[in-house]
């Protein structure tokens, strides 16, 4: 495919998982992706995956949730390529699950919403300029059902995920005048956590997947990587604001209720 031919697109977090699903079917309908992460190793094979397809990719390293690196970020993808047409903000650091009333959570916030909301405006706000000098440019930015629906025992990526669709609403109210489109995306795919979790527990992993209309799991590059493509494509020029489920149909059945923790007696 060839519909993103020309366009530049940076994919933060995508040397694994979604983010690294997303920048092959990107990369394979035609752009030139800039991919990132904080490991040289990841990146050098998600540099390997995107050279088998061909064109101009190029690998950045930084810590997105340090505000000086995540501009740095944008700004040496648009130095390299001159230009930044799309971006998408699958960053996120996950702490690990706690109770609300047990101590330490104000760092398991300070963390979360480092590496996922602020990162988010902080890259949107440095590529807003050059999307502007192109005349338009796509946000994606990254929700969760488990902030729509209140997963026990993960506060803090809840209320990082839901603060999110308030940031993507009012993104694309202010910055549709300069033709950029911006959403939000809520997936459920199958992530190295994720796999791995399911590796321990097939029998849960399974009973999972039944939670979905469509009796699986999502593939990274097939299924929620191909859904972004379509997103970022002018074919969704006049789709904006939005907050858009890619879980199979999952969230019509509300949340699963796996916690990692027991609940209180």
């Amino acid at each position: 495919m060839t519909q993103l031919a020309g366009k530049v697109a940076i994919v933060t977090g995508s040397t694994q998982g979604l983010g690294e699903g997303i920048a092959v079917a990107l990369a394979n309908a035609g752009a030139s992706v800039i991919a990132n992460g904080r490991s040289a190793a990841r990146g050098a094979n998600v540099m390997s995956r995107l050279g088998e397809i061909g064109g101009d990719h190029r690998f950045i390293a930084a810590d997105v949730s340090i505000e000086a690196e995540a501009k740095r970020l944008v700004e040496e993808a648009a130095a390299h390529a001159g230009r930044i047409d799309i971006l998408i903000n699958n960053a996120q650091s996950i702490a690990p699950s706690a109770r609300l009333e047990d101590g330490g959570r104000s760092a398991a916030f300070a963390e979360t919403l480092a590496s996922g909301l602020y990162a988010s405006l902080w890259t949107a706000q440095v590529a807003l300029p050059f999307m502007r000098t192109t005349g338009g440019g796509r946000i994606v930015n990254f929700g969760s059902i488990n902030g729509v629906y209140g997963a026990k025992f993960g506060s803090h990526y809840n209320a990082t995920k839901e603060a999110m669709r308030g940031l993507t609403a009012t993104m694309a109210n202010e910055w549709g005048q300069y033709g950029i489109t911006v959403n939000m995306v809520l997936p459920a795919g199958l992530s190295p956590t994720f796999e791995a979790f399911i590796a321990l527990d097939p029998a849960r992993g399974e009973a999972m997947a039944r939670q979905h209309p469509m009796r699986r799991h999502g593939r990274s590059e097939e299924d929620i990587g191909a859904a972004v493509v379509g997103l970022v494509s002018d074919h969704a020029r006049f789709i904006t604001g939005q907050a858009l489920f890619l879980d199979g149909g999952a969230n019509l059945l509300g949340l699963p209720q796996f916690n990692v923790l027991e609940d209180a007696v």
